[in-house]
């Protein structure tokens, strides 16, 4: 009788614990990217569940910024909204974040535009993922580019710098052909003089000049990439 009843007792216990592990089966499905996103991306790996959906470490994201931002305001502490405006989704067809969720992040420093064209920087934390119901969810994530912080890129500073380059050339011209004239000189004389001294002038703006703000609007594209798991409870 004690080994029926043992025996019984074991094929509950069996079971019980088959559908346990049959409720929380997991699939394995793929975060649907942008084609030049998915291209680069080391991973689109999304684990499933009958109870939670994981976005895997090193997956990536594109979002847009929800509004207009520029480092000339910015602040420590500012928060920074992002939009998942059309959600995300596998390849599978899951919803993994509904459309219009939003991914906040916080202003961590601010770096103000330097001399010789060094633009401002602004570095960010990502703090949570913010659904339309209003529920939080944790994230960790960076910037997904070579640097680690928002900026203007070197060709927009350098743009800039020769702005201020060729603006200081022409205020050199003008007043080395002041030079020539008061010289006795003829104009080209005042041109032969003018022009040196404008390269000189211009030159020395160009390298003091400070670089550019950094500068985003609404919609702006931004990529991220996960540090952890990005763990959604259903």
């Amino acid at each position: 009788m004690k080994k029926i009843i043992s025996l019984l007792l074991c094929m509950i216990f069996v079971n019980t614990t088959t559908l346990v592990f049959a409720d929380d089966a997991v699939t394995t499905e793929h975060l649907k990217l942008p084609k030049k996103l998915e291209k680069k991306t080391p991973t689109n790996v999304v684990n499933k569940s009958d109870v939670l959906v994981s976005v895997l470490e090193y997956n990536t994201m594109q979002l847009t910024f929800a509004e207009d931002f520029t480092s000339k305001t910015a602040k420590v502490g500012d928060k920074v909204p992002f939009l998942l405006e059309n959600g995300a989704y596998t390849n599978e067809g899951t919803e993994i974040l509904p459309p219009s969720s939003r991914v906040i992040a916080e202003v961590s420093n601010v770096e103000k535009p330097k001399a010789f064209n060094r633009s401002g920087k602004v570095y960010i934390d990502f703090k949570y993922v913010e659904l339309p119901d209003g529920r939080q969810i944790p994230i960790d994530a960076k910037l997904f580019s070579n640097k680690e912080y928002l900026s203007r890129g070197k060709l927009n500073a350098m743009g800039k710098g020769m702005g201020s380059t060729l603006g200081g050339m022409a205020i050199g011209t003008a007043a080395g052909c002041g030079i020539g004239v008061a010289a006795g000189a003829v104009v080209i004389g005042g041109l032969a003089i003018g022009m040196p001294v404008g390269f000189a002038v211009g030159a020395l703006v160009g390298l003091v000049t400070p670089g550019l703000n950094y500068r985003a609007k609404a919609g702006d594209k931004v990529e991220i990439q996960l540090l952890e798991d990005l763990n959604i409870q259903k």
